[in-house]
């Protein structure tokens, strides 16, 4: 993929007040459209929802387009507003950040036979919509992009309808025995996604891939990624289909994906990426997932100041408004390039196109010296300076 050289701002700063932003382009030949779309789908038990149960998820596609993708506001009002307050930005800070996108627009005339590609983004925020940026780089390179997110989890939701739905605070810091239970919801919600692709494909009319996929998430999302394909595997509705690989994307592994043991498995190629408050050392459950993994397995860190959730299009908004940026932080562009640098290179990598810049070899280091293979498919990943990575006595996050 063609690397970011800029930060694209259209931007006049007064007092750190951010008057007009744009994201950076998409670097491929596509343009980028999206449909949402509404499943039916109800989770009992729902430790999230109000009276503890919610009947349906907002699917969102994105796919590739020959249809002119003017620069647009793209942030729903009421999402931008949820961390403007928390910022103590004027309300509208956020949610005049533009981007390049054609909503409802017709797909390409031709299927490219490219993998679907599902993204799961993080428990409690920010949405898939704030992940724009990596997801636009992979729909205008050809694939299809399919997120979904679960109402009453993220601080704010949108359906196509106008309904919305208000989750828990930016701020919110919820009890530890809450993740386990929520990536169980979600890799209910990923199959039933899943399943429903036939009917929203003829839906939306857009041509989709029903049989080869690949996935990627954030933070826990990144764990359900993990998680997904051995849960597929078990599902006769999944019998049919091929599962080419997946990324996490700064996440500790939760649930059935932290089991010490060969069930985490996942079989096919596997991408774990971190930022600067992801060190391997603190957190096992990356180590002990690739202790058992049988296929092509890596772990990627970003050098220099990062922050949880600069994978995502907050990095951008933050740094145009002096909330973060300055000293050692990464600039937005450089974090966008290798996110969308080296997640592009995995997918590209799944349909034969070679490791290219995940090959970690000497030249590589050297063209990317703020990217570090911890692990490079290579000797013990337990094995560390500061002793077994692997506790003997670990047993899952607690």
């Amino acid at each position: 993929m063609i690397l970011i050289t800029s930060l694209v701002l259209a931007c006049a700063l007064s007092g750190h007040i951010a008057t007009g932003l744009s994201l950076p382009p998409p670097t491929g030949p596509y343009n980028v459209g999206s449909k949402p779309y509404v499943l039916n789908h109800t989770t009992l038990d729902d430790p999230i929802a109000p009276n503890n149960i919610s009947t349906s998820i907002l699917v969102n596609v994105y796919h590739p387009t020959h249809e002119s993708a003017p620069s647009q506001k793209y942030v729903w009002p009421g999402l931008a507003a949820a961390y403007e307050t928390y910022y103590g930005l004027p309300l509208g800070t956020f949610g005049k950040t533009t981007v390049d996108i054609a909503p409802n627009a017709p797909p390409l005339a031709h299927v490219l036979g490219l993998p679907t590609l599902l993204f799961f983004p993080p428990f409690a925020g920010p949405p898939s919509q704030l992940f724009y940026g990596l997801i636009s780089e992979l729909v205008s390179h050809g694939y299809t992009v399919i997120s979904n997110d679960h109402p009453y989890e993220q601080p704010y939701l949108q359906y196509p309808n106008g309904t919305s739905y208000t989750g828990h605070s930016v701020d919110w810091d919820p009890s530890p025995e809450i993740y386990p239970l929520t990536e169980a919801y979600r890799i209910n919600d990923n199959s039933a996604v899943l399943d429903a692709l036939p009917s929203i494909s003829k839906h939306l009319k857009l041509p989709l891939n029903l049989t080869h996929f690949a996935f990627f998430g954030h933070s826990l999302g990144g764990s359900a990624a993990l998680a997904q394909i051995p849960a597929e595997r078990n599902r006769t509705a999944s019998r049919n289909k091929t599962f080419l690989g997946t990324i996490n994307l700064d996440g500790t592994v939760f649930g059935r994906a932290s089991a010490n043991d060969s069930s985490v498995d996942v079989g096919v190629p596997s991408l774990l990426f971190s930022s600067l408050v992801h060190p391997r050392y603190y957190d096992p459950t990356w180590p002990i997932f690739e202790s058992w993994q049988t296929n092509w397995c890596k772990e990627i860190h970003a050098l220099g100041h990062t922050n949880h959730t600069d994978f995502s299009d907050l990095v951008f908004m933050k740094q145009a408004n002096g909330i973060a940026g300055g000293g050692d932080a990464i600039p937005a562009a450089k974090i966008l390039n290798y996110t969308r640098t080296f997640v592009g290179a995995f997918f590209e990598m799944l349909i034969g196109g070679g490791e290219g810049v995940l090959k970690g070899d000497a030249q590589v280091q050297q063209e990317w010296p703020g990217i570090v293979f911890e692990y490079n498919n290579t000797g013990d990943p337990c094995a560390s300076q500061f002793g077994n990575l692997c506790w003997a006595t670990y047993a899952g996050p607690q």
